[in-house]
């Protein structure tokens, strides 16, 4: 198991405590929120993690930051896509936004979910330290990315936003934030095949459930994610 930072293994000690926790939360989305500069439609790629420079407590490893990732999921802060391995990519949310903003704004204050982060870094320097150390040789699953693959993704995404006019307000602005990172990614010289099966697994489960048939009837020639 790997650990967030450089402290050698016999200095490591096991990230149980509850504050302890409650700082990981709030400094890995203080580093979420700055590395998609508060956008809900930018992708930060979380096994970049830095724990901030002077890290007091307990050296977090790679399980305890996927825990507070899927901490900050259950809370509505961040939207993360799981893949087979490693770390997810994750996209903060309208929520994790404003909150973030409002500990920043008072960052002597608890908010709902964050300690205050005079705690634990210093909002206005150079906060990040050490960088996750992977655990394995490829632990993160990326996929390798056909012409053929690109074809049924463009696809899909064409397809899916021919639908958007048949969902809630809500779920297209969810829907279209997917179909934009999946586009950008396309854009990316070398696509990842794990994130873009991710975002289409999750678009199409999106608008099956909110458009019913005609989502299914729309998107069932396409074989793909």
């Amino acid at each position: 198991m790997s650990s967030v930072g450089n402290t050698p293994n016999d200095q490591q000690e096991q990230f149980v405590d509850l504050e302890s926790k409650r700082q990981l939360r709030t400094i890995l989305a203080k580093w979420i929120y700055d590395k998609t500069g508060g956008n809900e439609y930018h992708i930060a790629e979380t096994d970049e993690f830095k724990v901030p420079d002077g890290w007091s407590g307990s050296i977090p490893t790679e399980d305890d930051v996927a825990a507070a990732i899927k901490w900050l999921e259950g809370e509505h802060l961040v939207r993360p896509h799981w893949t087979m391995g490693g770390l997810p990519s994750v996209q903060i949310t309208h929520y994790g936004v404003t909150e973030m903003e409002e500990a920043i704004s008072d960052p002597k204050t608890r908010t709902e979910h964050f300690v205050p982060l005079v705690n634990i870094t210093n909002i206005h320097g150079s906060v990040y330290g050490s960088q996750i150390q992977q655990g394995s040789p490829g632990a993160t699953q990326t996929g390798t990315f056909t012409f053929d693959q690109r074809n049924d993704v463009e696809a899909f995404i064409a397809a899916a936003r021919q639908l958007l006019d048949h969902v809630s307000a809500d779920v297209r602005t969810r829907t279209e934030a997917d179909l934009d990172a999946m586009d950008r990614e396309l854009k990316d010289g070398n696509p990842r095949a794990g994130i873009l099966q991710a975002l289409g697994r999750e678009v199409r489960a999106a608008l099956i459930a909110a458009a019913g048939s005609t989502a299914v009837q729309t998107l069932s020639a396409i074989q793909w994610p």
